[in-house]
C-alpha cells in the first residue's frame, strides 16, 4: 500500500470511530495535508478541499449561487487584517486574537477565567461561508475539542447560529492534538459579514488557530 492510501485508510477509519461516539459528527476531514503531486502541483488547501468532497458524499450539492468549490478566506495568508480578528479575551498579550492564522507559529488563547469564549472575524463585505478548519495552538497542549459557530449577515443585524437540517445548532467536533488541523463543513452555506467561534468544550485550555472556508462575492 503506498503513503497516499494508507492515509486515506487511516483518516476513513478515524472518521468512523468518530461517528460511533459523538451522533452529531460533523468532521468531513482530519489528518495532515496530503503529500503534493509533482505531476498536479496544487496547493495545500486545494488538496485539503479535494479530501473534503471525497470525505462527504452524502452532503447536498450547492449551487453555482452558492459555492460549488470552497476556498480559503483569508486568515492564513493574512488577507483578513489583524484588526478584523477579535476575541472574548486574551490569555497574555502573548496569546492575542490576530495570532488566530492557521498554520501561525502563535495562536489565540482565552483567559482561563472566561466563561463564554469566543473569537470573531469581521469579513466586511458580504460573504458565502461553507465550514472552518482548525488547530490548537503549537508549542503546548491546549486545543479546542467542540465548538458552535455563529454569524451575523450584516454587523448590526442579530446574530445566527449555523444549524442542520432540524434547525438544531450544530455542535462541530474541534481537534484531537494542538497540531492537526481539522475541517469541519456546514450542512448548509450561510451568507455572512462576521463569523464568530464559541468553543464549548477543550483541553486544558482554550486555543485556536483557524481559517474560514467559502466564496467571496464579485
Amino acid at each position: 500500500m503506498d503513503g497516499a492510501a494508507a492515509l486515506v485508510l487511516m483518516l476513513s477509519a478515524m472518521a468512523v470511530l468518530l461517528v460511533g461516539v459523538e451522533s452529531q459528527q460533523r468532521v468531513c476531514y482530519s489528518g495532515p495535508p496530503p503529500e503534493p503531486d509533482p505531476d498536479n502541483p496544487d496547493d495545500w488547501m486545494k488538496q485539503v478541499m479535494q479530501e473534503i468532497r471525497k470525505r462527504c458524499p452524502g452532503r447536498r450539492q450547492p449551487t453555482p449561487a452558492e459555492c460549488s468549490s470552497p476556498q480559503p478566506l483569508g486568515m492564513e495568508d493574512g488577507t483578513i487584517r489583524d484588526d478584523r480578528i477579535t476575541a472574548s479575551s486574551i490569555l497574555s498579550n502573548t496569546y492575542p486574537a490576530r495570532e488566530a492564522r492557521l498554520n501561525n507559529d502563535n495562536g489565540w488563547a482565552a483567559s482561563s477565567g472566561d466563561a463564554n469564549p469566543w473569537i470573531e472575524v469581521d469579513l466586511v463585505q458580504s460573504t458565502v461561508v461553507t465550514g472552518v478548519t482548525t488547530q490548537g495552538t503549537p508549542g503546548g497542549s491546549w486545543y479546542v475539542k467542540r465548538y458552535n459557530v455563529a454569524y451575523q449577515q450584516q454587523p448590526l443585524s442579530q446574530r445566527r447560529h449555523v444549524t442542520n437540517g432540524n434547525g438544531d445548532i450544530m455542535v462541530f467536533i474541534g481537534n484531537y492534538n494542538p497540531y492537526t488541523p481539522v475541517t469541519n463543513l456546514f450542512d448548509e452555506s450561510v451568507e455572512a459579514t462576521v463569523v464568530r467561534i464559541e468553543p464549548t468544550e477543550w483541553q486544558n485550555g482554550i486555543a485556536l488557530r483557524l481559517e474560514l472556508l467559502g466564496c467571496r462575492r464579485g
